[in-house]
């Protein structure tokens, strides 16, 4: 497996690894800065992971008429 690929799952894995209950489901109140904080890690976990997988694969040629 490449490097860039299982990088790309280790993020994955750790952005699900990260609780949901303060992100999401506790929404009382106005300061809830833990949840904005992991929200945000989250969301930029999954595209980082997403980014990394798909760098990590054969890239398409050109010259198939398209």
């Amino acid at each position: 497996m490449n490097t860039k690929k299982l990088l790309g799952l280790l993020c994955w894995l750790l952005a699900f690894a990260i609780p949901f209950r303060p992100s999401i489901l506790n929404t009382d109140g106005v300061g809830n800065t833990l949840g904005l904080i992991s929200f945000v890690a989250m969301l930029a976990l999954v595209f980082i992971g997403y980014w990394l997988v798909d760098s990590s694969g054969s890239k398409a040629t050109e010259g198939h008429g398209h």
